[in-house]
């Protein structure tokens, strides 16, 4: 699996998560009130349709940047976020984040313009910070992705050998057939009451045989 374990400043992310997640609640409340003052009052009643309309769009664009910085978090932790994606939400939070700031300029509130340039602000913090990150890993400069491989269960298994048979496995050209062990002879049993003289080679004491051929004198 893979693990992007990427230097990311700490002072860059929780300083940009922990104002986010505040301007966010923010922003979360005052579109909820709107919604509930146009339902509630007929005066709004005539513009009830845009403020809806404007309400829900900001409750669904801040859910969408809150959802986002969960995920930048437990990637993160996790060291699974790799520069490009971390690059790649940056670049969205900056860019929905700067258009409504000018919008928010254009109409001269300056509530939602200190709200949005701190979320715009944080944004291109985090964009110049993963800008930076990408440049060193395309020069090679940047240290800490890598991959870690999965446990290889045949490690440490020794490689079968053809013909060799091997302990454990049934193999066709082994007999099983079962063979008593070869009888050891045993020693002949003594034979009581009576010894065998052993042999001994005569000695002739010097004295020969004469044939059987008549003697003449």
């Amino acid at each position: 699996m893979a693990t992007y374990d990427y230097p990311y400043k700490k002072g860059v992310n929780i300083t940009a998560w922990v104002l986010q997640f505040l301007v966010c609640i923010i922003l979360l409340a005052a579109s909820a009130w709107l919604l509930w003052l146009v339902n509630s009052q007929d005066v709004l009643e005539q513009y009830s349709g845009l403020f809806t309309v404007a309400a829900g769009l900001q409750i669904a664009i801040v859910l969408v940047n809150m959802i986002m910085n969960i995920i930048e978090i437990i990637l993160i932790a996790k060291k699974r976020m790799p520069v490009e994606l971390y690059l790649t939400s940056a670049c969205i939070k900056s860019a929905v984040w700067g258009i409504i700031f000018i919008l928010d300029v254009i109409t001269l509130s300056v509530i939602s313009i200190i709200l949005t340039l701190i979320l715009t602000a944080t944004s291109l913090l985090q964009l110049i910070h993963g800008a930076i990150l990408v440049h060193r890993k395309r020069r090679g400069t940047l240290r800490g992705g890598k991959y870690a491989p999965t446990e290889n269960p045949s490690a440490g298994l020794t490689e079968a050998q053809y013909g060799v048979p091997q302990a454990g496995y049934y193999n066709p050209g082994v007999s099983t057939e079962y063979k008593s062990p070869s009888p050891v002879p045993s020693p002949a049993p003594p034979q009581y009451g009576y010894t065998a003289p052993a042999y001994a080679p005569q000695a002739t004491g010097g004295s020969y045989e004469l044939d059987s051929r008549p003697q003449h004198a």
